[in-house]
């Protein structure tokens, strides 16, 4: 079972899965043809959604849409990066109030989400939902709002203690002048812009290229961005001399995501970093629903909202917290709920053996001593109940297992 826990290990930590099927239709690769196959995976296209502004459950609409694509067959590293992307320069559809603009941003985020990270930060600058969201929607040169050039520097590219408060003046300054229109445009009034041009870093600053360029060439940068990446795949900080080496490929990159995502990945330390994050609650929904066969809009939103994390609805700029709070107990009734009705039951009930049936299908291959022993105690206890009410029961043990909220 070593080799399909190291297969799993790796399809959790790149994919939303791994999904029923994937890790045995992966057997015979080693560590490399595994990490080549889902780097090099085409980035999924997801359908047109239906914009209701007053449905999020909408089984048609942006998050469906979006979850769709995450359990999508083919999906590979590139949608668990639209995913980070989204986490990590986040907007609101509560304060965007846009459908059409939160939608609009995650295309765009789709498009950058393995290229150039100089190249997404203009992008996502001038974007009309991160216009909204940031207050630079409508911002003039003599008065400017400082939000977005605060938290550009603070949480999107640089972090704390690497600009000062001149720097978040300056660029205010030199963002200033860009508006939504009442169609959902965004425009540009040089009339509101700044007419002298401010000082970042030692450098002139006149407009958005200027601050972007004048933060991307700051050296806290590729650090700032090579450290988030780490963590985010291998749920623990690099080490400084490792935080130096990816910094040192994503600068020689000219900032290009996907060789610094690659370094990562490729790295000897990856496949042994296991157990070292809890699944983020999107992570874990979309696992979970394809472990019992679910494909409903409403249950997938109603226990995302449970669990506490909503795509599109962060709480904060900041976007969802990292850490063990998604691992407490109190969450441990939702997770369950699935397995009651799970479509997955009659398979499972239904194989030579339903208990490592139910594993496999949550793909869980080395699950721990303790969790094996209390599924097959359970269902041992349970042999004069209806198969698909044992089966139930397993299943939901399972999915509310440690090993199943690990990413």
């Amino acid at each position: 079972m070593e080799e399909r826990g190291t297969i799993a290990h790796i399809l959790r930590r790149t994919t939303f899965g791994p999904f029923p099927g994937d890790v045995e239709s992966r057997v015979g690769q080693d560590v490399e043809g595994v990490v080549g196959a889902v780097l090099a995976a085409p980035a999924v296209t997801p359908g047109l959604p239906r914009f209701d502004e007053e449905s999020e459950d909408d089984g048609a609409g942006p998050l469906a849409e979006w979850m769709r694509a995450m359990r999508h067959p083919g999906a590979g590293v590139h949608e668990k990066m639209v995913w980070f992307w989204h986490a990590h320069l986040t907007s609101s559809h509560e304060k965007v109030d846009s459908w059409q603009l939160m939608w609009d941003q995650h295309l765009l985020l789709r498009r950058h989400a393995l290229g150039n990270f100089r190249t997404l930060l203009d992008a996502v600058t001038v974007d009309a939902a991160m216009l909204r969201y940031l207050d630079g929607d409508g911002s003039e040169a003599t008065a400017p709002n400082e939000n977005y050039g605060r938290e550009l520097m603070e949480l999107f590219a640089l972090g704390r203690g690497n600009y000062t408060q001149a720097e978040v003046r300056a660029a205010a300054t030199a963002l200033a002048g860009w508006s939504v229109g009442e169609n959902l445009e965004v425009r540009f009034d040089r009339q509101a812009a700044a007419v002298l041009p401010g000082i970042m870093f030692g450098r002139l600053v006149s407009g958005a290229r200027d601050v972007i360029d004048a933060i991307c060439e700051h050296p806290a940068c590729a650090r700032f961005v090579a450290g988030a990446l780490h963590r985010f795949f291998l749920g623990t900080d690099p080490s400084p001399q490792r935080l130096d080496e990816l910094a040192l490929v994503f600068r020689g990159a000219n900032l290009e995501i996907a060789p610094l995502v690659s370094a990562i990945l490729r790295d000897d330390s990856f496949p042994a970093a296991r157990g070292t994050r809890p699944r983020y609650p999107i992570e874990w929904v979309v696992a979970a629903l394809a472990a019992c066969g679910i494909d409903d809009a409403a249950t997938a939103y109603d226990t995302l909202v449970a669990l506490g994390q909503v795509p599109f609805a962060p709480p904060s700029v900041a976007g969802w917290p990292a850490g063990p709070q998604w691992l407490a107990p109190s969450r441990a009734l939702a997770r369950s709920a699935l397995a009651v009705r799970a479509p997955a039951l009659p398979e499972i009930a239904g194989a030579a053996d339903p208990v490592a049936a139910a594993f496999a299908r949550a793909g869980l291959y080395q699950p721990s001593e303790t969790t094996v022993s209390a599924a097959r105690e359970l269902h041992a206890r349970l042999r004069d109940r209806d198969p698909l009410r044992r089966s139930a029961v397993v299943l939901a043990l399972i999915l509310a297992s440690p090993e199943f909220a690990l990413a």
